[in-house]
């Protein structure tokens, strides 16, 4: 018996890390943050210089000298970074917005795990500029730049390269006294030509277990959580105007107060409370391909209320066009909302309930395609969700309310999932969920009470790394009558089998990987009707200035858009392309199809493509410059070449950076859509455009301290009527006490 735990204590450890050390100040003050490294308490705390190369080849010590020290006093954990450089002059370094420290730019990224498991970690970024991102790392879901944490960077360059100071507050950290020892991961990024990761644990480049090569962190005696909170109330003003095609005018002005509350009683417990909060003038969506889809369009969580702890909300799996069992968005227009969220050294829960004024549409999932209901209604959205960790493995429950105001019916929803790391190269994880609903949608598709239907979601998957061969599988089987109010589901009834077998060569050179494979996916409905079937062979290509190609045939693939329809048959070639070329164009990403199209508005098959273009441009330090470009077309049909269908959506968005608190962002986006064939081939003439312009001046004095003041100009325009225009101004402040 013995012998046994013995060997599964061999099993379930962590591989074996260097350990680091962390300097105790005698006393507040003696580190000024600069970014200089030149404080006598520098000196004294154990340096760190043992780095590997994790991209483009890992495995070897890095090239470029890199270091860490760490030191600590009773209020913040200080950590020091040095980057020696072989060409200074070719560091990047912009101004760039808070999370917008990307690939473009030089960097460094510090991983904090306060619960020492090597499942999540806290990350910090900051860039030679001295901007900076944070969120929270785990292996199943990658970096979430969702969560913002109140630390302070300062950088500064040095002959030799740049240096960097973080003081991160123990007070932004979650943890419990007593806890196992914490661990640490630095990860440094640069691009000469091709781009260096450069990590402080012997990572692999292709590993599903990052954290799991982080460092125990010793000597480190954080100071037992004490209680803070954050009160920040906030104010809009706005003037709206609205001319419709008739000619009709509306005009709105409006003066709001709203309250955000953050209590930390301990740092392991986080209570939020939401009153009126306002999201819309800030942040805009990015206009998506809508008209020739089946399914709607997945749009990501902005709000910051909804923001905290957003990844214990996360799937486990990252499935997000069919299996979000909660997605915040879904609350549209929240009156109120309060959360509470616990960190623990094995486990976490999180329960969040707001309630929803309504306003938008509630997605109605089904095999073939979406329904959406109105939204004309309040309700109460309540999500619930634990994970506890125990070893390799991870288990988690979730519970989702959404029950509609006078008496109009409810879904509720109960799941468990599990996630097993076997080693650093083998993963297994599954979900069960079931569902509860009697909010059906009636024959105008609004929700009112029935009579209630039950569904259920079981999702497995497992994946697999030799050191030549990746293989990947994923089955899932979705009741017809499952449905996640709370979430984002977008295809019930089906059952789905999906895998991907991956040969790697790997290069010491440019091109450093050269990797065919095999994709396959078959669905079918419930009664056993094939709705997609995909034999899919391609080609990955890595190779210099940090570029990815992907090259798939789709030769035979099988689509069918109802129950009662024929299988169409479609031949197309897809190209994915993404590299880093410069520091003008630092980043070029594009993706096309050409071949068999379907026009899912009339059920038909014809020649078409689809492309997507986005570019990162740096024509200047201070200038953030992003365009994407969306376009979809599809012909008649084989023997007609007219353009029965065709849609494109663009968007320009620039910012420019007067300083590291103040900024102004311009965006422009277009939308157009055209049809002049019908389901039948006949001529029609169906066209809609929409722009909108938006202006804003931000200035940003840390954490909840913003004064926001813009313009926002929209138009639409369906056939040959009038315009529907809006207009509108607004200021937006708070401040965080």
């Amino acid at each position: 018996m013995h012998k046994f735990a013995l060997l599964l204590s061999g099993v379930f450890a962590l591989p074996a890390a260097a350990e680091m050390r962390a300097h105790a100040l005698p006393g507040p003050g003696q580190i000024q943050l600069d970014g200089r490294l030149d404080e006598a308490a520098w000196a004294q705390a154990p340096r760190h210089a043992e780095f590997f190369e994790h991209t483009p080849n890992d495995g070897r010590p890095a090239a470029q000298p890199t270091a860490m020290r760490i030191a600590y006093d009773a209020q913040y954990l200080y950590v020091g970074l040095e980057a020696t450089d072989p060409e200074p002059g070719a560091i990047r370094e912009p101004f760039a917005r808070r999370d917008k420290v990307l690939g473009d730019q030089d960097f460094f990224v510090f991983y904090l795990d306060t619960a020492g498991d090597g499942k999540a970690a806290q990350f910090f970024r900051v860039n030679p500029r001295g901007a900076v991102g944070d969120g929270m790392f785990t292996d199943t879901g990658g970096e979430d730049f969702s969560p913002d944490y109140d630390f302070e960077a300062v950088a500064s360059r040095t002959p030799a390269g740049w240096s960097a100071e973080l003081r991160i507050p123990f007070s932004a950290l979650s943890y419990n006294a007593g806890m196992k020892a914490w661990r640490v991961m630095l990860l440094r990024s640069l691009t000469r030509g091709d781009r260096y990761r450069l990590t402080s644990g012997p990572a692999p480049r292709n590993t599903n277990c990052f954290l799991c090569y982080s460092s125990p962190l010793q000597a480190l005696s954080p100071p037992a959580p004490a209680a803070n909170w954050t009160f920040t109330p906030q104010w809009l003003a706005s003037h709206a105007e609205r001319t419709r095609p008739d000619g009709s005018r509306t005009v709105r002005k409006d003066s709001e107060l709203s309250l955000d509350v953050k209590v930390r009683p301990r740092s392991d417990w986080v209570l939020d409370l939401t009153v009126n909060p306002d999201f819309s003038q800030v942040e805009l969506d990015a206009p998506a391909l809508a008209g020739n889809s089946r399914f709607a369009v997945f749009l990501p969580e902005k709000r910051p209320f909804f923001l905290e702890g957003a990844d214990l909300l996360q799937s486990p799996f990252p499935d997000e066009g069919t299996l979000q069992a909660v997605h915040s968005r879904s609350i549209t227009d929240p009156a109120w909302g309060s959360r509470a969220t616990w960190r623990g050294e094995q486990a976490d829960v999180t329960v969040l309930t707001a309630r929803d004024n309504g306003g938008g549409v509630a997605v109605l999932p089904g095999a073939y395609g979406n329904d959406f209901a109105s939204q004309d209604y309040k309700s109460q959205a309540t999500v619930a969700r634990a994970s506890l960790r125990d070893g390799r493995w991870q288990y988690g429950g979730l519970l989702t309310d959404r029950t509609l105001a006078k008496g109009r019916g409810y879904n509720r929803l109960v799941g468990a999932e599990s996630s097993w790391q076997a080693d650093e190269h083998t993963r297994l994880r599954s979900q069960l969920l079931w569902s509860e609903t009697t909010a059906i949608a009636n024959a105008e598709q609004r929700l009112e009470r029935g009579a209630a239907r039950q569904g259920h979601a079981l999702y497995l998957d497992g994946s697999r790394q030799w050191q030549d061969w990746d293989l990947f599988a994923r089955f899932k089987d979705i009741g017809a009558d499952f449905r996640a109010d709370n979430g984002f589901i977008t295809q019930t009834g089906i059952r789905s089998l999906q895998t991907e077998l991956t040969r790697k060569f790997g290069h010491e050179a440019s091109w450093r990987e050269t990797n065919p494979y095999f994709n396959t996916e078959y669905v079918q409905d419930r009664a056993g009707r094939v709705v997609s079937q995909k034999l899919t062979p391609g080609l990955f290509l890595a190779g210099p200035y940090d570029s990815f190609f992907n090259l798939e045939w789709h030769g035979k693939e099988r689509s069918r858009l109802a129950a009662d329809a024929p299988l169409l048959k479609r031949d197309y070639v897809h190209l994915y392309a993404d590299g880093a070329p410069g520091q003008l164009l630092n980043r070029l990403t594009t993706t096309l199809e050409l071949g068999d199209q379907i026009d899912y508005g009339t059920g038909r098959l014809g020649r078409g493509g689809f492309a997507s273009v986005f570019a990162r441009m740096r024509l200047h330090p201070r200038l953030e410059l992003e365009q994407k470009l969306d376009r979809v077309w599809v012909d008649g049909g084989t023997a007609q070449r007219t353009r029965a269908f065709s849609e494109l959506a663009y968007q320009w968005n620039s910012i420019w950076h007067f300083s590291a608190r103040d900024t102004a962002r311009l965006i422009w986006q277009r939308a157009h859509s055209e049809r002049k064939l019908d389901g039948e081939g006949q001529p029609v003439a169906e066209r809609e455009r929409r722009n909108t312009w938006s202006l804003v001046y931000a200035h940003r004095r840390g954490l909840g301290r913003a004064l926001y003041v813009g313009a926002t100009l929209a138009d639409a325009r369906e056939g040959e009527a009038a315009r529907d225009e809006r207009r509108e101004l607004f200021v937006k402040a708070s401040w965080a006490l």
